[in-house]
């Protein structure tokens, strides 16, 4: 096992973001040679780099992985699902775009069925917009008062 793969496999053990220096003391080795070692790796995106000087395994190969583009993800890990979700929209968006030019019939199709399914999702579930009020509320009253202002003069309006 090369300097590379140990340096991988202490920051997949550790919990939190290790410095070159201690890297370095546990291989035994100088802290300039693992400090380049890092910096190669943080540009391949192996790594990341999380504060000055300290370093942590990005998400990487785990129990349920997908390789894409020779880029192993953990496809549990929150950041994951969050970076896989905002370019599957990114896409969506753009398709969506192209296909409103291209074919506005079937663009109002589309349209529609995503309105009838938000239709029934609200239906289903009454005490979402309850919940996420009362958390809205709790972080931010000001911005929850002109929300509930623009509510009931839009409902005063119909």
């Amino acid at each position: 096992m090369n300097t590379r793969e140990k340096i991988l496999a202490i920051l997949s053990r550790s919990e939190k973001p290790l410095g070159p220096k201690i890297i370095a003391s546990e291989l035994k080795k100088g802290s300039a040679n693992i400090r380049k070692i890092l910096s190669n790796l943080y540009k391949e995106g192996k790594i990341e780099r999380v504060d000055f000087g300290k370093y942590k395994l990005s998400v990487n190969v785990k129990n349920e992985s997908v390789n894409a583009k020779n880029i192993s993800v953990n496809v549990e890990a929150p950041e994951a699902k969050k970076m896989i979700y905002k370019e599957i929209y990114k896409y969506q968006k753009v398709y969506l775009k192209k296909l409103k030019v291209n074919d506005p019939e079937a663009f109002e199709k589309i349209r529609s069925a995503k309105n009838r399914y938000l239709k029934n999702w609200r239906v289903k579930n009454p005490d979402y917009n309850k919940k996420w009020l009362s958390a809205y509320y709790k972080k931010h009253p000001e911005k929850f008062r002109e929300y509930m202002r623009r509510y009931w003069l839009k409902r005063s309006l119909c």
